[in-house]
Formats: structure tokens, C-alpha cells, sequence
């Protein structure tokens, strides 16, 4: 591969337009405005700054709420189904920033959660196991800090990927274990 590409470095070398072309009496001005026009719109400051801490006491409650309901014994799909998408938040918000989370933590809190799900529909009991509820802990502390932390926009990216992984036929957006 790499020779490859080297192999092709003379040809592009032949394409480039030297400076005193005609393209390079455009102004600067010209390539700066044709560049923005393509970019995109710049974020607000709302979007740049962490989730206001209220936002994120609010969310680090319903997180940690679901999972002492599950712990408990009291839980439904619905908690299931909030920690499951905590789960991929925790990816995505770590993808998006190149953070390094351990994705056997986050595929052993997913498988978790499925056994959960699937004990929940087959025999109406919606519980986790102490080492089940240890894993899903972990995550949970992994996100609380992602929200306190990252620019808002990172949270508002990580539930549009959510939705695209939704509205597809994916068994999981986490990595393939034989991929890592």
C-alpha cells in the first residue's frame, strides 16, 4: 500500500499548478471566502461549553436511578433501555475525541444488558447480577465524567449516531471484538 502510493507521488507531482499560473492570481480572500462557503456553520457558544451542571446532575440521576432499579429488582425495558444508550453514548462521545475506553468494558455492559433485556421478556425479571451491576457502575462513572467534561455538541453528536445506529439493521455500534 504505502508503495503504492509512493509509486503515485511523480504523477500528482505533474498536476500540481505552479505559482504563476493563472489560478494563482486569485486573492486570498477569494480561496478564504470559497472555504467557508463549504464549511460548516460554526458552533455556538452553548455547544462549545459542557452541558450546564443542573443538565448533567439531571442525567447522571436518571442514569444512576435506572441502574439501582435494575440492581433492585424493580426495573422494566425502560431502564434497561437507558443505560443501554448510556452505553453507546460512552462510545461515541470517546470515539468522537479519540479518548481510549476499553471496549471489552463496554461490550461486557451491553451483553449485560441484552441478558437483562432477555431474562426481562422471557420470565418478567428485570435484574442484574452484582458483577453485572460492577460493569454497568463503571460506565456509568466513565459518562458522568464525559458530561461534565466534553462540549455539549459531543452529546448532541453521540444521540444523532444513536439514531442512525436505530434506524439501521446493526446488532451493535460497538467494535467487533476480532476487529480490535
Amino acid at each position: 500500500m504505502v508503495a503504492a502510493c509512493r509509486a503515485s507521488l511523480p504523477a500528482l507531482s505533474a498536476t500540481i499548478v505552479p505559482l504563476s499560473s493563472p489560478v494563482s492570481s486569485m486573492s486570498r480572500s477569494s480561496f478564504r471566502s470559497a472555504s467557508r462557503r463549504t464549511s460548516r456553520k460554526p458552533r455556538t457558544r452553548e455547544q462549545l461549553l459542557p452541558l450546564p451542571a443542573s443538565k448533567v446532575r439531571a442525567l447522571s440521576l436518571e442514569h444512576h436511578l435506572a441502574l439501582t432499579a435494575l440492581r433492585g429488582g424493580h426495573g422494566s425495558v425502560e431502564q434497561m433501555s437507558v443505560l443501554l444508550k448510556v452505553v453507546y453514548l460512552v462510545y461515541f462521545m470517546a470515539q468522537a475525541v479519540h479518548d481510549p475506553v476499553d471496549p471489552g468494558l463496554l461490550r461486557t455492559a451491553e451483553a449485560a444488558l441484552q441478558c437483562c433485556g432477555l431474562r426481562g421478556h422471557h420470565q418478567g425479571c428485570w435484574t442484574l447480577s452484582e458483577a453485572d451491576h460492577d460493569v454497568l457502575a463503571q460506565v456509568l462513572t466513565l459518562h458522568d465524567g464525559q458530561l461534565g467534561a466534553l462540549p455539549s455538541f459531543r452529546y448532541a453528536d453521540g444521540w444523532a449516531r444513536i439514531h442512525a445506529f436505530l434506524a439501521s439493521d446493526a446488532q451493535s455500534p460497538l467494535p467487533d471484538p476480532a476487529d480490535a
